[in-house]
């Protein structure tokens, strides 16, 4: 993916792709965020709670697509002109609306979103819209109701929590992925003493690593228990 393709500096992490994804009961909504679902719908719904991987996934569609494709990360830039952002990109083969419920009860946001889903269904090619939010479209707050109408329009899949061994190996398989070893027992330790937050436990990771890298240990118990202050 080229610089030019992603609006206002946003950087994707190098970390969230489908090879550190685990899928555990997401492993349909996946398929479908990849377009490897028999379903062809030309625009994927994507809900549930934080921490449920949603921003992790269309990441990872991001970084694997083949096509050009435009990943907005909505929360953040609701404080801009939704105009300057949204016009236009209807031209994109994938566009990836992160975190839309963070807009949508804004008029000019909301107007703009229904223009835009309006110019990608009556253009004459074929293109892919993933959309990520909290709730359902039928408990958006939206400005206008037409945009919970057209949102439920396409394909909407509700992202689950994964269980706490799913956890674990999320850990481990982040861990690997910045070239740290985590074994079973401190994997399970984090899940266990610091709460069941995918996004916390990862943040924690990340705090482990740079330790471990100044201190040139291991990512044992006692060091996971020194580091964190538990």
């Amino acid at each position: 993916m080229t610089l030019q393709q992603l609006p206002l500096n946003v950087q994707l992490p190098a970390n969230e792709t489908f090879a550190t994804l685990v899928a555990g009961p997401n492993e349909e909504a996946i398929k479908l965020a990849r377009g490897e679902h028999s379903s062809d719908a030309s625009l994927v719904y994507l809900w549930g709670r934080q921490g449920v991987g949603k921003s992790h996934l269309l990441h990872a569609t991001c970084a694997a697509a083949q096509e050009q494709v435009m990943y907005l990360p909505l929360a953040e830039l609701r404080d801009t002109v939704a105009a300057q952002v949204l016009r236009g990109l209807e031209v994109y083969p994938w566009l990836c609306l992160d975190d839309i419920d963070a807009v949508i009860a804004d008029e000019n946001w909301c107007f703009e979103l229904f223009a835009l889903l309006n110019r990608v269904r009556d253009q004459h090619r074929p293109s892919r819209v993933l959309v990520t939010a909290c709730s359902s479209p039928a408990q958006l707050a939206a400005a206008y109701p037409d945009v919970q109408s057209r949102l439920s329009w396409g394909v909407v899949v509700q992202l689950h929590s994964l269980t706490d061994d799913d956890k674990v190996k999320a850990l481990q398989v982040r861990a690997h992925a910045m070239g740290l070893e985590l074994r079973d027992d401190a994997a399970q330790f984090m899940v266990q003493r610091l709460g069941r937050d995918l996004v916390s436990l990862i943040h924690c990771l990340e705090r482990l690593d740079h330790a471990s890298i100044a201190a040139q240990r291991k990512l044992t118990i006692p060091f996971v228990k020194a580091v964190l202050a538990i």
